[in-house]
């Protein structure tokens, strides 16, 4: 239950991880709050963002850097329970085990591994059903009722979908900044093009620049902070672009809330920080859609509640219905004293099944 130099007498922590695709988050947090304590004694780190390659993802790569991190800086740190939030999982990553065995490293006796979605769905909801749209690099809804009802819209990736994302924010201004540059018909955007050549040099140099990066969508991304200026600014291109990220993202809200979800919903991530010019029009579609939806403002995002997970674990046995019940793909846990199971050779993930006494309209990438 401790790392190599805790002291038995030391406070028991709990340790969450989000990695995603701008970057990752460790939180280390006792269990119980120390007395005479002013703070609540957390312990905080941050770390790159996932790489993918034709190998898959290297999350685990990532927990476990974060976790070394942890015990190099805070040796005597006692761990008692420890969750990751993971974007792409499952299909991106490889080898979902090494997660548990990254987590294990920290000392954890128990440890859980949730798809970035649920976890989101966690921190945005606490707990509760419903729906939420996790929307940072990438965009994917989760509903469900935390037991049995499993569906999801979106998450496909920045080639596939992740449609409202910041990928996809930034991959359509850099389309306009390159029509504009060709001088191609229809409404134009200097400001887009000026933002772009400042960021990325100029536009001949961009295929080489973008095609080769394996962080490629983190890269588009990064672009979204000059389109919600240029539209902030006044600029008619990059406002219809962040009305159509709204809209896009209503549409996958209203697409998972599934017959049985209760019709609660939230939004998290990164995109929401841009504010206005994405929201009015997320909830005029919603509310054009699914007029019963009740949209709230979300509790937190996928590491709070990869946090509620680890807490969870620690105070109650896993699968006892305080929280959420495990179902792979979105979550599975490694009880105190399991070894870790055989490796199986990869496989590609249905993109619809149905365990018994489950019902999912899809699986999580």
């Amino acid at each position: 239950m401790t790392g190599p130099d805790a002291s038995p007498s030391a406070p028991e922590h709990v340790v969450a991880v989000d990695v995603g695709g701008s970057g990752a988050r460790l939180v280390a947090v006792p269990l119980r709050r120390p007395s005479g304590s002013d703070g609540d004694g957390a312990l905080a780190l941050t770390g790159r963002p996932v790489r993918i390659t034709a190998a898959g993802s290297d999350a685990a790569d990532v927990v476990a850097e974060l976790v070394g991190d942890l015990l190099r800086l805070h040796p005597g740190v006692r761990v008692s329970a420890a969750a990751a939030s993971v974007t792409g999982l499952p299909s991106l990553v490889p080898d979902p085990e090494a997660l548990h065995d990254a987590l294990r490293g920290a000392g954890a006796a128990t440890t859980a591994v949730a798809s970035d979605a649920l976890a989101a769905h966690l921190g945005a909801l606490g707990g509760r059903p419903g729906a939420v749209a996790a929307v940072g690099t990438g965009a994917i809804v989760l509903a469900t009722d935390l037991h049995r009802r499993w569906h999801r819209a979106d998450g496909w990736g920045h080639l596939l979908g992740d449609l409202g994302s910041g990928s996809w924010i930034g991959a359509h201004g850099l389309r306009a900044a390159v029509a504009t540059h060709d001088g191609r018909p229809g409404p134009t955007s200097p400001a887009l093009l000026a933002a772009a050549l400042e960021r990325f040099g100029p536009v001949d140099g961009w295929p080489a620049a973008l095609y080769g990066r394996p962080d490629r969508a983190h890269l588009l991304a990064s672009f979204t902070p000059a389109v919600a200026d240029a539209a902030r600014a006044g600029d008619l291109v990059a406002t219809q672009l962040l009305r159509d990220a709204g809209t896009h993202l209503a549409e996958s809200l209203a697409a998972a809330l599934r017959p049985g979800i209760p019709p609660l919903a939230a939004v998290t991530g990164g995109i929401v920080g841009v504010g206005d010019a994405v929201t009015t029009p997320l909830r005029a579609r919603l509310s054009a859609l699914r007029p019963d939806v009740r949209l709230v403002p979300a509790d937190g995002g996928p590491l709070d509640g990869a946090l509620r997970l680890a807490r969870s674990l620690a105070e109650h046995r896993p699968g006892d219905g305080t929280l959420v019940e495990p179902y792979a793909p979105w979550l599975t846990v490694r009880p105190a004293g399991a070894p870790a199971p055989p490796t199986a050779p990869p496989t590609t993930p249905p993109t619809a099944g149905t365990p018994a006494g489950k019902e999912t309209s899809a699986h999580e990438r």
